[in-house]
């Protein structure tokens, strides 16, 4: 009996150091190899709407993704497979308005998917609320959203939470929604809109649209304005606009903005509709920030970023960039790349990130004692031509150990020599007798 007292009070005494779990982060800093940290998505992304249905009872969608590397995969006879629990909880106060607990699986072909940290099973859910919770509005009060994810086949378990406020429900009309961001894909050619797991980020270049349902009455006359701002350190800058009237057929409008993100660089952002309806306006908000989370690791910084441009350069301005100001640099490296932009109408540049995850992949490749990968002769090859389309491979031959890339598709092709034999291969030159 003392034994089980003792078990019991060391699991309350283990639960009560546990403390309470943090709040959601949509992105966390991950070191790198240069000293300053990196973004990248969260291991658990968890997002949540407050919708309404015809009647405007509430409804509360909930989206989650996991990373394939928090999971645990285990083989199976065709494929691998990783078995987890989601349990969504939703507190007002010390009352529990509603919970959940779903059980998933997912199955991955590829084993190189499975300890992905890109790669994530997204799920959309709805949270069932408890009878009073349930009414025609979420009462007035302090709300936490706890959400827990549990590994079946390891002990890894995330927790986190989103606290938000919910204010008395506003006697005049329009009633409205917030504002809601859905990731936009194409699923066999048909679109599909599913909630943006993220609760302030938006992907750069990554379709989404924005959603707002207002309650109306059919007959009612509907006018909207759209205003998309960016928000600079010294000033504000309309970035979008739009004006959208009608007439209301039903008793539940929805809403859907097509967001412009080829528009839309890395910085902060807010979009604003304001609701008209039989004269009566309602002005629902909401800031984002768009983050370019691929960023190549070398576009962090402009002096970093300008070293393996040299192989991009001339003479002249390699020479100009020398002693530049940090900012002066970085203006200097956006305009070069605008001038070689191949699809100028779009914030997206695909040269420029073609270039730099050359450069990363240089560097996890052709890295030695001395060099980053970009700075050795087969580096600044795949630079400038790309991965090699065919490679014979003689390294170990006792002679002279080289391997040759074949780019057969331009008529080029490169040979790199390990003459010291210590596995740091060099560009023979044409005029060299092999």
């Amino acid at each position: 009996m003392r034994t089980i007292i003792f078990i019991w009070i060391m699991l309350m005494a283990a639960q009560a150091q546990e403390g309470p779990p943090p709040v959601q982060k949509d992105l966390i800093d991950v070191p790198s190899r240069y000293h300053f940290p990196v973004k990248r998505k969260a291991p658990v992304q968890f997002s949540f709407f407050i919708d309404r249905d015809a009647v405007w009872k509430p409804v509360i969608r909930l989206a989650v993704a996991v990373q394939n590397d928090f999971l645990q995969f285990t083989r199976g006879d065709s494929a691998f497979l990783a078995s987890y629990e989601v349990t969504a909880s939703l507190r007002v106060e010390d009352t529990l308005a509603g919970g959940y607990t779903w059980r998933e699986n997912a199955l991955l072909a590829d084993f190189k998917e499975t300890n992905s940290q890109w790669v994530y099973q997204n799920h959309e859910y709805v949270l069932p609320l408890d009878n009073i919770a349930a009414g025609d509005s979420l009462r007035e009060g302090s709300y936490k959203l706890l959400l827990e994810v549990r590994d079946l086949s390891s002990s890894n378990r995330y927790k986190a939470v989103l606290p938000f406020k919910l204010q008395k429900p506003a006697q005049r009309f329009p009633l409205t929604t917030d504002i809601a961001f859905y990731e936009a894909d194409s699923v066999d050619g048909r679109p599909r809109l599913t909630l943006n797991p993220m609760n302030r980020v938006l992907e750069f270049n990554r379709a989404y649209n924005a959603l707002l349902r207002v309650k109306t009455n059919p007959g009612d006359s509907v006018h909207i304005d759209i205003r998309l701002n960016q928000h600079l350190k010294d000033q504000n800058t309309l970035v979008r606009q739009q004006f959208v009237k009608g007439v209301s057929q039903q008793a539940l409008m929805t809403i859907r903005y097509v967001m412009p993100m080829n528009a839309l660089t890395e910085g902060h952002y807010s979009l604003r509709f304001t609701v008209s309806v039989n004269g009566k306006t309602v002005s629902p908000e909401r800031e984002f920030d768009v983050v370019w989370i691929k960023k190549p690791v070398y576009l962090y910084h402009p002096d970093l970023a300008i070293r393996p441009m040299r192989y991009l350069l001339t003479e002249e301005q390699r020479e100009e960039v020398k002693g530049m100001s940090y900012r002066r640099l970085a203006k200097w490296i956006d305009a070069y790349w605008e001038k070689n932009d191949p699809t100028p109408n779009t914030r997206y540049n695909e040269l420029i990130e073609v270039y730099f995850k050359r450069v990363s992949e240089t560097v996890r490749l052709f890295s030695n004692r001395h060099k980053e990968g970009w700075q050795t002769d087969r580096g600044r090859i795949y630079l400038l031509y790309g991965p090699p389309e065919k490679i014979e491979n003689r390294r170990y031959d006792t002679r002279m150990p080289h391997i040759t890339w074949l780019y057969p598709s331009r008529g080029l092709s490169f040979t790199f020599v390990d003459r010291d034999k210590d596995k740091e291969f060099e560009l023979l030159e044409e005029t060299e007798d092999e």
